[in-house]
């Protein structure tokens, strides 16, 4: 097996990462299981496969074709905002009209500065401002890699990464800016990502060497995982031990199992469905973060019984309905406003 397997599953892993944090989002359900419950809470690990497959992606795009900045950024825009704005707006007026939210809220989330301006009650979720975050540190801490490889010292250079990215985050938490950490919890993954796509594109495979390092990188995260549970943690170390950081040592070799029981198993109808997620996630993420998540107000209107599990169940299903529908809307749009740019310039199409 070879590192590209991530790439040729790419979009299913996306879709387990979507269901993922769409179960974490329902923070009151209850599967009735102790271990699925604590399954479920854990699904902000979702994120953490979206930002590794980003950044894995985005590596390979730029190496496979190196790009002017802007044109860089303006592919990842257009990619990411006419979504985030068909959805934003109308939410954003939702909370100013119905719930009180102050109209300056409806500035800060059209243009990103939401995340960094706490105050601002009708906040969009953090997701947006942080990829884009990502986007714009993709190509200098590529490059930068790229160069430490050519002097043989790309491991050394994740590895700062990695260990930068913790002691920022433990920086964070002393000088109490942790209302920040969404996104700088997710640099060390981001390396990570980063890391694999260079593999991939030296069609590196996953020899012996690379199966018992991810395994040890496994191991590690058990450690971490018991250290983070200890009772007495606080008499060993000062230091902030948050369980977010379980998934800079499990999202790899998770992904890589879910590859290849993807490649060993016979889950045609499970993978199409995973896919179908996958290339609609954005669209589904933004939905369920947004409309979905008032589930507060929406019990005020539908009684959800004796479980909740029906409605939950329910409501996944017309979110992902609606973000396939909302994807190929702007995909149309898209398609609409680049015919008529060509139409306008007098080129043959």
């Amino acid at each position: 097996m070879e590192y590209r397997v991530l790439s040729r599953y790419r979009s299913e892993l996306m879709g387990v990462a979507m269901l993922w944090v769409m179960l974490f989002h329902s923070f009151d359900l209850d599967l009735g299981v102790p271990l699925l419950n604590s399954v479920r809470a854990a699904g902000f690990g979702g994120v953490d496969i979206f930002i590794f497959l980003s950044s894995m992606g985005l590596a390979m795009s730029l190496i496979h074709r190196k790009q002017p900045f802007g044109e860089y950024m303006g592919r990842r825009a257009r990619r990411i905002l006419p979504a985030y704005y068909m959805v934003m707006i109308p939410y954003t007026l939702l909370l100013i009209l119905w719930q009180g939210a102050p109209w300056s809220d409806l500035f800060w989330n059209s243009t990103l500065l939401y995340y960094w301006v706490h105050r601002c009650p009708g906040a969009f979720n953090w997701y947006v401002c942080g990829a884009m975050c990502f986007y714009l540190l993709t190509p200098p801490a590529l490059y930068w890699l790229l160069e430490q490889k050519r002097k043989k010292r790309l491991l050394l250079a994740v590895g700062a990464g990695i260990i930068g990215g913790l002691a920022l985050c433990q920086l964070l938490v002393q000088e109490w800016y942790g209302e920040y950490l969404d996104i700088f919890y997710r640099i060390p993954i981001f390396f990570l990502g980063l890391l694999v796509g260079i593999y991939i594109m030296e069609d590196r495979r996953l020899g012996w060497k690379d199966l018992l390092f991810w395994g040890a990188w496994t191991v590690l995260g058990a450690g971490y995982y018991l250290l983070a549970y200890y009772p007495g943690k606080g008499e060993l170390t000062s230091l902030s031990i948050p369980l977010a950081h379980l998934f800079v040592f499990t999202t790899v070799p998770m992904c890589l199992v879910l590859c290849l029981l993807f490649d060993r198993l016979p889950l045609g109808w499970l993978r199409r469905f995973l896919r179908i997620i996958g290339e609609n996630s954005l669209e589904i993420y933004l939905l369920n973060v947004s409309f979905f998540s008032q589930t507060a107000v929406i019990r005020q209107v539908i009684s959800f019984g004796p479980t909740n599990r029906l409605y939950f169940l329910l409501s996944y299903a017309v979110n992902i309905a609606l973000g396939v529908l909302l994807h190929k809307g702007v995909e149309g749009l898209k398609r609409w406003y680049a015919q008529r740019k060509v139409l306008e310039s007098g080129e043959p199409a």
